[in-house]
């Protein structure tokens, strides 16, 4: 075999080897999001359990230990909770929040009832986002994920200091540790309290709910500037 037929044929298993690399990969158009996406594959697959599919509303769900969930839509043209908040209603109701003074067109609320496997749902309050209205052929929750976060890069940032990735839904948050046991805060949830105290919310109220009222602040542990804020941390690891 001459050499330029060598040639050829390494340079075409090469570019084989590169075209199949990259088919594998998981690419959402910005390293950030590919690094955050990464993470949060990491969490989902170190607790199998907790992953959920709900069928009616096209969504993936994540368990959180306390009760709450945290969704992502497999097909954005499926509704307009492309993300969802999914929060205990009842500590929140019972530190004096009124759900009907709640803009309807920004919460959900979901009386108690049963999932699609059967098991009982508690009431619950929702904080929906919409990404896009784009329709989308995922190919399970990773995908769908990816797919979420390449259609706005600009939603996830990293947090160097804390090392979490931020998703940042309008005024809200749902955040993930860079890896798991590198800290207790494996997830939050953060709120702008402020919809929530016009709606009847005592901050001074919210004892043994497991959510803590922070302050608005000019430099948010390094994060920039944030306005009054309800925040609920998640140990998955233990």
């Amino acid at each position: 075999m001459n050499k330029i037929k060598k040639l050829a044929i390494v340079f075409g298993f090469s570019i084989m080897v590169f075209a199949l690399s990259g088919c594998q990969r998981t690419i959402t158009g910005n390293e950030t999001a590919d690094k955050g996406l990464d993470s949060f594959n990491a969490i989902v697959a170190a607790n199998p359990e907790k992953k959920g599919f709900h069928s009616a509303l096209q969504h993936w769900g994540f368990a959180l230990p306390t009760g709450e969930k945290f969704e992502w839509s497999k097909d954005m043209s499926a509704n307009k909770a492309d993300f969802a908040m999914v929060m205990l209603a009842d500590p929140l109701v019972e530190a004096g929040l009124d759900i009907d003074k709640l803009d309807k067109n920004e919460w959900l609320y979901e009386p108690a009832g049963k999932d699609d496997s059967g098991v009982d749902l508690p009431n619950r309050l929702i904080k929906p986002y919409n990404v896009s209205d784009k329709k989308e052929v995922s190919n399970g929750s990773e995908d769908s994920m990816r797919r979420l976060l390449k259609t706005d890069t600009n939603i996830i940032k990293y947090h160097e200091g804390q090392q979490h990735y931020r998703l940042i839904l309008g005024d809200n948050e749902v955040q993930w540790t860079e890896k798991l046991g590198i800290n207790d805060a494996d997830m939050i949830f953060v709120l702008e309290a402020k919809p929530l105290i016009e709606a009847g919310l005592d901050v001074n109220k919210l004892e043994g709910s497991g959510w803590i009222f922070r302050e608005a602040s000019k430099d948010n542990m390094g994060m920039g500037e944030n306005p009054d804020q309800l925040v609920k941390i998640y140990d998955i690891s233990k």
